[in-house]
């Protein structure tokens, strides 16, 4: 295991959160028209945490000796609520998993802080995966299952 793929794989992170950013800011101007504005805050409030997972990423990605990416991860666009947000549960569990190899990866490095703060991370990313669960299950009126 070398740094330099420690590096590649920070910057897969990096891209999914920049990535994350951007559907996350499409969504809440599209639910607005949809759901009004309790669920627009939803989204908006999940940008706020990326920021900050955008901001240790980057840091850490320096202070190894990387180049931080700018690019965001793309994603594909939904048509209405469910949509967005079944899309939104599979691409936080997915992060979640990429999160814990990639601090397998920085345990390997003796990177124990590193290692500590993605599997917090993970752990984030897991709780806005039951969020979105809940939202899909319990919380989501009849009529944003329609097609919009």
């Amino acid at each position: 295991m070398s740094k330099e793929r420690l590096i590649r794989s920070l910057n897969e992170d990096l891209a999914a959160e920049w990535g994350t950013i951007a559907r996350c800011m499409v969504q809440a101007n599209e639910v607005r028209y949809i759901a009004g504005d309790e669920l627009r805050h939803t989204f908006l409030q999940e940008v706020e945490d990326r920021l900050e997972h955008i901001t240790y990423l980057t840091d850490v990605i320096i202070d190894l000796g990387g180049k931080p990416t700018t690019l965001a991860e793309s994603f594909e666009t939904k048509d209405n609520v469910p949509a967005m947000l079944e899309q939104d549960l599979s691409l936080e569990l997915e992060q979640v998993e990429r999160y814990r190899q990639h601090a397998r990866l920085a345990a390997e490095l003796g990177q124990t802080e590193l290692e500590m703060r993605l599997e917090a991370i993970a752990g984030n990313e897991a709780k806005h995966a039951d969020a979105l669960r809940r939202l899909l299950k319990e919380q989501m009126p009849s009529r944003l299952h329609q097609e919009c």
